[in-house]
């Protein structure tokens, strides 16, 4: 008795799971009997489609882009400390040696530059942090984008075949089909959001990165790597 109900449970629940896989894609032999004309809305929604792949592949891109700049960031980061810990270490030298007053002045100017770059490079850390973030909610939104477009071409060729009197067209459910549709709108308007607001915190670091950039500018190395300011958010197309 126990083995049936967990074989009826295990039942149950592949149901449950397999309820939550997205709709197959429907019988499109019926386009077959369509003209030019009658395709066109179908071809338009094709063409945004790959459109949408393109943009998810560069959002890919882009986040590798970003990630990696983190990673240069941190072996600056590491530098940066390196040099704070050297002129702490000669400062305790020239102290121990007696060293005058004039000596340990520029000591002391070198350690405060030292900390200022160290600050500077913390804040562009934060600021990468926040981009790879951003790049990530952007990838995010792309792929989403990428689910919209085939929903969208699934209703085209749903209302093509509708309208063209094809057979095919009686099989589908065309509440599912607009359901597929407004739900994949919804859940990018909401990625949309994370982005916009995502982007608006990697703005706040950047700015305070820059600032604390030119307070030390003067005594910082030269960055290995160009850092780009965030851009205004995009939509995919």
């Amino acid at each position: 008795m126990r083995g049936s109900l967990i074989a009826i449970g295990s039942a149950l629940i592949a149901v449950a799971c397999s309820s939550q896989k997205p709709a197959a894609r429907m019988d499109e032999s019926g386009l077959s009997r369509l003209n030019e004309s009658q395709m066109e809305p179908v071809d338009d929604a094709r063409v945004e489609e790959g459109r949408a792949h393109d943009a998810a592949a560069r959002a890919r891109a882009n986040e590798a882009d970003a990630r990696a700049r983190l990673e240069v960031a941190r072996s600056e980061r590491s530098v940066a400390e390196a040099q704070l810990k050297r002129a702490l270490t000669e400062k305790d030298l020239r102290k121990k040696q007696y060293a005058s007053k004039d000596q340990i002045a520029e000591i002391d100017d070198e350690i405060a530059g030292a900390q200022d770059r160290l600050k500077a490079t913390d804040l562009k850390l934060q600021y990468l942090q926040q981009m790879v973030s951003v790049a990530e909610a952007e990838r995010k939104l792309a792929e989403a984008h990428v689910v919209t477009a085939q929903a969208l071409t699934e209703q085209a060729k749903y209302r093509a075949m509708k309208a063209g009197n094809a057979p095919q067209a009686a099989t589908v459910n065309p509440g599912d089909v607009d359901r597929r549709v407004a739900s994949a709108q919804a859940q990018e308007a909401n990625l949309l959001k994370e982005v916009s607001q995502r982007r608006s915190n990697a703005i706040d670091l950047y700015n305070r990165w820059q600032a604390a950039d030119t307070h030390a500018r003067t005594l910082a190395r030269p960055s290995t790597m160009a850092v780009p300011p965030p851009t205004s958010e995009s939509t995919p197309h």
